[in-house]
């Protein structure tokens, strides 16, 4: 049974729970910033309000607002309460008598619009119970985090608009650093990690100015955004220009009728949320499994910005040009990243794609991604997909944030055990799926009724054990006790995690080269 716990915020006093048997306390659903409601929608985030008398954190908060994945898919995180009031954040950390801990402050998956920090998966109390102080963070999501405007623009005294997603994330971190003490952690030993959209964010605030001090490692699992957009398949890896952006935001308010930001800002969610822009309907269309078709919104106005300010430059540019935050990093990929993704389900339009998107390029590129069936083309558009999106953009990442810092690299390639008969839509081809390294590094597989082996907790333990050493010390390795080498692109040093681990080489370095062209990188 668990008991009260009670710390003082600069906001007011939280009672969270604590385990008598391990002594982990759990602190829930904290805002870290205002509501952005009414006026607020489409603002950077305010100060949060104060409280009198002590508030619960027993429960986590709202989700952001979004359109969630299937309930059988994998990347469903059971939530059930949304809402535009959704900023706030999770702590899990040591007895009261802790201080001193190592923070590892968490972003999560979804594309930019989806997921949330209440997914089981992200769970703190293992990590806590090893050391860590954890904290997840919700953020603005979609329409709601991203949108650009030339109005929102005029408001604005940077001139700028659409990366309030990423202004969240950026006031969860000065949250910590101003309350985490509290907690028991250390403002001065943060670590900024993500997966997918969290690990994409990562890459984007180590290239952001506004970001610097406030961690000091970071860690991007599956985190896209390294690597230059591909036309017609961009999506979680899309930066937008300022320009475009705001184009765009004047598309959608034609589109609901909306003459002013103000009867933007006055519009219920579902009138906001709801029209699709004509280009991109179908684009997340697609069949997982024979028979089983899901279909997800991709919104135009949902994608972080390069507009100056938040963000000088894309992100590739800030790791070519040495101008990220040299902080020590881990960075990697899972061995199915294509479990995520759509594909093209055809040869001929295979091959038109490749034509129209890479020009001069598409023979080579058809070259390293060969097909001569529908179903080769199914395969090799998964493949092709997988290393743009996810695969180039941790070899990039790795091989550029070298030149400033400590890196390691890893592959992850075990396969969780999904059960055969499960309902899990993704389980025809998920192997070790888009996100699975998560369950390990974090210990919460207990989250998936799943037969998990020995060789899985072990596996989970010996992840835990290197992530924990880093993020304490800013060092893999356990003081040794882990072989995992600096990150070499010329030898092998890459650490893969597997029922037997190992040192190898990156993977297919022909079609890494191939992405580095098309990135306009020579790294050395």
């Amino acid at each position: 049974m668990s008991m009260k716990s009670i710390v003082v915020t600069e906001s007011g006093r939280l009672a969270g729970d604590a385990s008598p048997g391990s002594g982990v306390r759990r602190y829930l659903g904290i805002p870290y910033a205002a509501a952005p409601v009414g006026s607020l929608r489409w603002r950077p985030p305010q100060p949060a309000s104060a409280w009198d008398g002590v508030r619960d954190a027993d429960r986590f908060g709202p989700s952001a607002v979004q359109g969630p994945p299937p309930k059988e898919s994998l990347y469903n995180g059971g939530e059930e309460e949304f809402s535009e009031d959704c900023l706030n954040l999770n702590v899990w950390t040591g007895p009261e008598s802790s201080t001193d801990r190592p923070v590892l402050v968490w972003l999560h998956f979804g594309a930019y619009q989806f997921g949330s920090a209440a997914n089981p998966i992200y769970d703190g109390a293992r990590l806590a119970e090893a050391g860590v102080t954890v904290v997840t963070v919700n953020s603005r999501l979609g329409r709601l985090g991203y949108f650009a405007h030339p109005e929102l623009s005029a408001e604005s005294e940077h001139g700028v608009s659409g990366n309030y997603g990423l202004l969240d994330q950026i006031a969860a971190l000065q949250w910590v650093q101003r309350n985490i003490a509290a907690f028991g952690g250390s403002p001065d030993n943060v670590t900024l990690g993500g997966v997918s959209a969290g690990g994409h964010s990562v890459h984007n605030l180590l290239s952001s100015p506004l970001a610097a001090g406030l961690f000091h490692r970071a860690i991007a699992q599956s985190g896209p955004g390294a690597s230059k957009a591909v036309q017609g398949h961009g999506h979680v890896a899309h930066l937008q220009d300022l320009a475009s952006a705001e184009a765009t935001g004047v598309e959608l308010s034609e589109l609901v009728g909306a003459t002013s930001v103000e009867q933007l800002r006055a519009l219920p969610l579902e009138e906001l949320l709801t029209p699709q822009l004509p280009r991109t309907e179908g684009v997340w269309t697609f069949d997982l499994i024979p028979g089983a078709q899901v279909s997800l919104k991709v919104f135009d106005a949902a994608y972080p910005v390069v507009d100056g300010h938040v963000l000088p430059t894309a992100v590739v540019s800030a790791y070519a040009d040495g101008k990220t935050h040299p902080v020590p990093m881990l960075v990697g990929n899972v061995g199915n990243e294509a479990s995520g993704l759509p594909y093209i389900s055809n040869l001929a339009d295979y091959e038109s794609w490749a034509t129209e998107a890479f020009g001069d390029g598409a023979t080579e590129l058809l070259r390293l991604y060969p097909a001569t069936t529908d179903a080769e083309a199914q395969q090799a558009s998964w493949e092709l997909l997988a290393d743009h999106v996810f695969v180039s953009s941790g070899w990039t990442a790795a091989r550029l944030q070298r030149h400033v810092a400590p890196v390691w690299h890893y592959r992850f390639l075990r396969k969780p055990p999904i059960p055969q008969d499960s309902d899990i839509i993704e389980r025809a081809y998920a192997g070790a799926f888009h996100g699975a390294d998560v369950y390990y590094a974090f210990g919460t597989y207990g989250a998936r009724d799943w037969p998990w082996s020995d060789e899985d907790r072990s596996l989970s333990d010996r992840m835990m054990c290197s992530w924990v050493s880093f993020v304490r010390d800013g060092d893999p390795t356990a003081g040794g006790a882990i072989l995992w080498p600096l990150f070499d692109p010329s030898a092998p040093t890459s650490r893969i995690w597997d029922a037997e681990d190992r040192i190898d080489d990156i993977s297919r370095r022909d079609r890494m080269a191939f992405w580095d062209a098309w990135n306009g990188i020579d790294a050395g």
